[in-house]
């Protein structure tokens, strides 16, 4: 879990004239730029279109400066450079022969996505140079005995292990690993602590999320969260379809791509909650949630969201700023602006 970093100011107590000063109180802490509730949680994609995932921001607003959004902003964390895209199914049911078509091109598709014009888009926030020279995709891994109810401890424990038995990779320092985790129909996640419910019986508030962790090595993971995106699951999570982020005139397939390219634009520009985002309207994933394009990569068409482009939003002065491609890599934005 992103780490919480508590901020309390600390108040200087008045020396008084008559009595012995006393003791210095230690110096207050240094506060984190960002709002509690938003550095304490983790980003992800809410069932309801055009509003953040992260509990506690506010549904988007425009602001004063250039753009729709002048506050979204590098706060000086780190980014995923060039990501080495892993992906993992979990659940006993990718091992029949219609789930194992689907992993093959779910797996396509992450490919197909590190050379598409997605990367030109991300290419601004500091993820790679552009389509083709944005990472790459190294491979996938299947985990059968996964409980049936998850939480994100649970999902850090599981990581853990498939590192240690050696079937996920230790990350680096800095790490560029991006791990990607596709559940099955059998498998959700129901987290209290974290008021996190996917793909659940009742009560789901999410369609994805992105978290990290630090190993037993001392190395920074990040990955992301995808359930299976059923039909029930999104009549459960939204009710009804058409104030939902996703629809059910969409194939599976084409809902967990959708999510997959929200949390993978998130998880690589802003993998710990402290890079690239708006402390309102959320990251670049949130503000255009929902928002569901066509890319075509070869013979391959993908179904993605499009993903905010600040510099777009500036040079339009709020008119255009969400897409899901460019045709030429968007030159790096300068820290803050």
């Amino acid at each position: 879990m992103p780490a919480r970093r508590k901020g309390k100011k600390v108040k200087a107590r008045r020396k008084s004239p008559r009595r012995k000063a006393p003791n210095k109180k230690p110096a207050p802490k240094k506060k984190n730029p960002l709002p509690a509730d938003l550095r304490a949680h983790r980003g992800g994609v809410s069932p309801r279109q055009g509003v953040p995932a992260i509990r506690g921001a506010q549904a988007k607003r425009r602001g004063q400066g250039p753009g729709k959004y002048p506050n979204f902003a590098y706060q000086g964390g780190p980014v995923i450079s060039m990501p080495e895209v892993h992906t993992g199914f979990w659940g006993a049911l990718w091992s029949d022969a219609a789930h194992q078509g689907r992993a093959q091109r779910l797996n396509q598709y992450h490919a197909d996505l590190l050379s598409s014009g997605f990367m030109n888009v991300l290419s601004q926030y500091g993820v790679g140079q552009g389509a083709g020279h944005a990472g790459a995709f190294a491979g996938s891994s299947f985990l059968a005995d996964v409980p049936a109810t998850l939480t994100d401890p649970l999902i850090q424990s599981t990581i853990q292990s498939a590192i240690d038995g050696g079937v996920l990779p230790e990350p680096g320092t800095p790490s560029n690993l991006s791990l990607v985790i596709y559940l099955d129909e059998n498998i959700g996640i129901n987290d209290p602590s974290d008021q996190l419910v996917l793909c659940e019986p009742a009560n789901d508030n999410a369609f994805g999320y992105h978290d990290f962790f630090t190993t037993k090595a001392g190395h920074k993971f990040y990955y992301a969260v995808v359930p299976a995106l059923s039909d029930a699951c999104l009549t459960e999570s939204c009710g009804q379809d058409s104030g939902c982020s996703l629809h059910l005139s969409q194939t599976q397939e084409q809902r967990q791509t959708q999510v997959a390219s929200h949390e993978f634009a998130e998880m690589t520009t802003d993998p710990e909650l402290n890079a690239w985002l708006d402390p309102k309207a959320g990251e670049n994933g949130d503000i255009c949630n929902g928002e569901s394009a066509q890319i075509v990569v070869g013979a391959n068409t993908w179904t993605v969201q499009r993903t905010y482009s600040k510099t777009d939003d500036v040079s339009t002065n709020g008119q255009s700023y969400c897409l899901a491609a460019a045709p030429a890599p968007l030159p790096p934005l300068k820290p803050g602006a």
